[in-house]
C-alpha cells in the first residue's frame, strides 16, 4: 500500500441512509438509519477497501456510481450479509423522506458521525482529541456523504 492509501472512510447512519434512498433501497435505508456509530466505525475499513478497487465495484455492480457505490454496496452488505447492486444505477430526483433531508451543515455537525470518526481514531491508535468532523477538509455540497480517512495524517489537536 502507499503511503496515502485510503484505510477508513468515515460517514454516518444518516448519510448510509441517503445513500440508500437515493438508489432506490427504499426497504433498507430506515435499517441503516438505524445503525449505531459502531457499527458504521466497523464498517469504515470494509468501505475504503470497496473505494480503493473499482474493479471489484464493477465486478459486484456493473455500471455503479464509482462515487457512491463504495457505501451503497458496503451497507447492503452489512445489513443483507452479501453485496449486490442496488435498485438503481442512479440517483433518484424528488424530495427525500422528511428523516433524511437534512442540510449540510447539520449533517457535518450530527453527533453520529463525530462519534463514528472518534471510534475509528481510537480503533487506529490516533492521539485523543483533536479536530471535530466539521473542522477537517472534506468533500461539499448536497451529495457530500463523508470523507477518506488515512490514519496519522492529522495528529496535532489543534489543527
Amino acid at each position: 500500500m502507499g503511503l496515502f492509501t485510503v484505510k477508513y472512510v468515515i460517514t454516518s447512519p444518516l448519510s448510509l441512509a441517503r445513500e440508500l434512498w437515493w438508489y432506490g433501497e427504499d426497504g433498507l435505508w430506515g435499517a441503516a438509519l438505524g445503525l449505531t456509530p459502531a457499527a458504521v466505525a466497523d464498517l469504515a475499513p470494509r468501505f475504503a477497501e470497496l473505494r480503493c478497487a473499482p474493479e471489484v465495484v464493477e465486478l459486484l455492480w456493473a455500471g455503479a456510481p464509482l462515487a457512491d457505490a463504495h457505501l451503497v454496496l458496503g451497507t447492503i452488505e452489512h445489513l443483507e450479509g452479501r453485496p449486490r447492486p442496488a435498485a438503481r444505477r442512479h440517483r433518484r430526483g424528488g424530495p427525500m423522506p422528511d428523516e433524511l433531508d437534512r442540510g449540510e451543515t447539520e449533517r457535518w455537525h450530527d453527533p453520529a458521525l463525530a462519534e463514528v470518526f472518534r471510534l475509528v481514531r481510537e480503533r487506529t491508535g490516533d492521539p485523543p482529541g483533536g479536530p471535530q468532523p466539521w473542522q477537517i477538509p472534506r468533500l461539499h455540497g448536497r451529495y457530500a456523504p463523508g470523507w477518506r480517512y488515512v490514519p496519522g495524517w492529522m495528529t496535532d489537536p489543534g489543527a
